[in-house]
């Protein structure tokens, strides 16, 4: 019996004491500081893939300009009908009374 409250104060003067205080303090800052550090990798990783992405998203942009300027060129040239009618034989569009063979084999 007496060593068991024996054993309780001993606790408690363990718990009560400076140095561990500090230790659960120490412990509490360390989880803190990997927290952060987690926190601040990920982020970096995040922005590094979205700079990425950007960079990509950019260039196909710069693309689809070039490609729109070039339609716009042939729209604005004498050629347009031809451009117009070869995109629409890309799509299977066919003049009227055209026959169309299709090879089946």
């Amino acid at each position: 019996m007496y060593e068991a409250i024996d054993l309780n104060q001993r606790i408690m003067k363990i718990v009560k004491s400076k140095s561990f205080v500090k230790l659960v303090i120490g412990i509490l800052f360390l989880g803190l500081v990997c927290y952060c550090s987690y926190t601040l990798i990920s982020n970096y990783s995040d922005i590094s893939r979205l700079n990425a992405q950007a960079a990509e998203l950019n260039t196909q942009y710069d693309n689809q300009l070039k490609e729109n300027e070039k339609i716009k060129a042939i729209l604005n040239s004498d050629n347009k009908d031809e451009y117009i009618e070869q995109k629409a034989r890309e799509k299977g569009y066919v003049k009227d009374g055209e026959i169309v063979f299709y090879d089946i084999s």
